[in-house]
């Protein structure tokens, strides 16, 4: 090794060092314990880290059984909020890494009136899910599903926006039925719904790509008849919001029909202001200030037939209907000005408008079966959808010495969606555990067109097609059954793309197909 390659070893080493000192600077270990008024450890609290002063989301963890809690903080502009239900929120400063002991105080106005007729939630380990009870619970006064996922341990939900803490966005299914549209949940209200589980470490029998799972069970409806009801919202942000939703149902023994008719016009604004600094040969500068209004129209109609042959087989049918007759954006204005060394160097200045048109349907049909110990769960699907993206824009830039120079921009984005999907589940017990196996199938087409009538952009037209297989086998064993595996301890599986074995403890077989 001759001299100049020693040097640039050294030279590597030394970043290395630093690089490895810079990172540990930047992150610190936030710890703490949260207990009650009674002194009493507070376990399934929400701890959420966020950042400021915007107050983004940027991690989060649940407390364990005895009230601890721990997470990773990168920067000192950071808070922790705690939460749970039943109690007053809490917000701590990451200044110190140990937040030392937490007293939660009961929160008087939410259990004020409530208490008496509901019990606080349940969580406990169930299997793969920690399973949160919100029947009989003061979570049944939530609001909308959405509101009610915000407020499960472990889960953030925002603006339609799901995050499980440590996984990312989750694959959401109610009652079996996999959600593939997330205005669902604004549809479904929080008193309907009998528990809610969240599995941070999905088996094979989900496909290697997801990597947390809820799983929403509802109330089995009671009596015969006809019903219905009516679900009113009106509220004032920048503009009038107003949501609308009508629900009936008739039953008759084993013959279950229900039906929802929605609408919902909501107003709201976005003002985001942002710097931007880079330090080359010259220091540059990024001054940003937009502000857009957002002016919208939702309307989606619902139908379900279900039939109940005994307690051990069920079948059903549900379509849905979703139309966004308008979605308007309206940007007035967004400026920018861009310095060079503290001295002005460009200015752009951009007003225009896009409205977003949007149709779906969705068709699912689904047997659910007992046979001796045998389950059986089938499901498939049908989503189409089409969308028009028409914009226009008018861009006005002056370059330092120059003059004032315009273009307009318009544009119009056409998407159409085509999928079907089929999947089959049996299991069985075994072992203390629970054995499972089936296959799935899905097919996806898009058409994709992009039009720019000035010629500044080039046009675009695009068509994907997917075919896609799976196979799984999986065996998971109750904690109670074997303490040392909580988990699969074998599972098999041929996915297209395939990932082996994300939970296998003993060992794992791959292959493509």
């Amino acid at each position: 090794m001759n001299d100049k390659m020693k040097t640039s070893m050294k030279r590597i080493s030394v970043l290395l060092l630093c690089l490895s000192w810079v990172l540990c600077l930047s992150a610190q270990t936030v710890k703490g314990k949260l207990i009650d008024e009674n002194s009493q450890p507070v376990p399934y609290a929400n701890v959420v880290l966020l950042s400021l002063p915007d107050s983004v989301f940027v991690s989060g963890t649940i407390s364990g059984e005895d009230g601890a809690f721990a997470l990773e903080a990168t920067s000192e502009s950071q808070i922790v909020k705690i939460s749970s239900i039943g109690y007053k929120t809490v917000y701590k400063p990451t200044v110190s890494p140990n937040i030392g002991i937490v007293q939660l105080v009961s929160d008087a106005q939410q259990l004020g009136e409530v208490v008496v007729k509901a019990d606080l939630p349940k969580t406990r380990v169930k299997g793969d899910a920690m399973v949160t009870t919100v029947a009989g619970t003061i979570l049944e006064n939530a609001g909308t599903g959405n509101d009610l996922l915000n407020k499960i341990p472990g889960v953030s939900a925002n603006d339609g926006n799901i995050n499980v803490f440590g996984a990312g966005t989750p694959e959401i299914y109610i009652n079996g039925r996999k959600v593939r549209d997330k205005s669902e949940l604004d549809q479904l209200a929080s008193g309907n719904i009998k528990n809610v589980e969240v599995v941070n470490n999905p088996g094979s029998r989900y496909d290697a790509t997801v990597n947390a799972v809820i799983r929403i069970q509802t109330k089995k409806p009671q009596g015969e008849g006809f019903g219905f009801n009516n679900r009113f919202y009106t509220g004032y942000g920048y503009g009038w919001n107003v949501l609308d939703q009508y629900n009936f149902n008739y039953r008759k023994g084993g013959f279950d029909l229900s039906g929802m008719l929605y609408g919902k016009k909501g107003y709201t604004e976005d003002h985001k202001t942002m710097t931007q600094k880079t330090l080359l040969e010259q220091t540059w500068i990024q001054d940003s200030y937009s502000t857009t209004q957002y002016d919208s129209k939702n309307i989606s109609a619902m139908l379900s037939l279900n039939y109940q042959f005994n307690e051990n087989h069920s079948l059903g049918v549900r379509y849905d209907y979703a139309r966004t007759p308008e979605r308007n954006e309206t940007v007035d204005p967004m400026n920018t000005q861009v310095y060079q060394d503290n001295i002005l160097y460009e200015e752009n200045n951009t007003t225009g408008w896009r409205n977003t048109q949007q149709t779906r349907h969705t068709l699912n049909t689904y047997y659910n079966g007992r046979i001796g110990d045998w389950n059986i769960d089938f499901n498939a699907d049908g989503f189409w959808s089409d969308t028009k993206n028409p914009q226009e824009m008018l861009e006005q830039f002056t370059p330092a010495g120059g003059s004032l120079q315009k273009q307009t921009v318009t544009t119009n984005n056409l998407t159409s969606n085509k999928l079907y999907a089929t999947k089959l589940v049996f299991s069985h017990p075994l072992w203390g555990g629970n054995l499972s196996f089936g296959g799935e199938y899905t097919y996806t087409n898009r058409d994709n067109s992009y039009m720019n009538v000035e010629g500044i952009l080039n046009d675009n037209n695009s068509n994907i097609k997917e075919n896609s297989a799976s196979a799984f086998l999986g065996n998971f064993y109750s904690p109670l059954f074997i303490n040392t595996l909580d988990r699969s301890v074998f599972s098999f599986g041929i996915i297209s793309p395939f990932e082996c074995c994300k939970d296998s403890v003993l060992y794992c077989i791959s292959a493509y197909c």
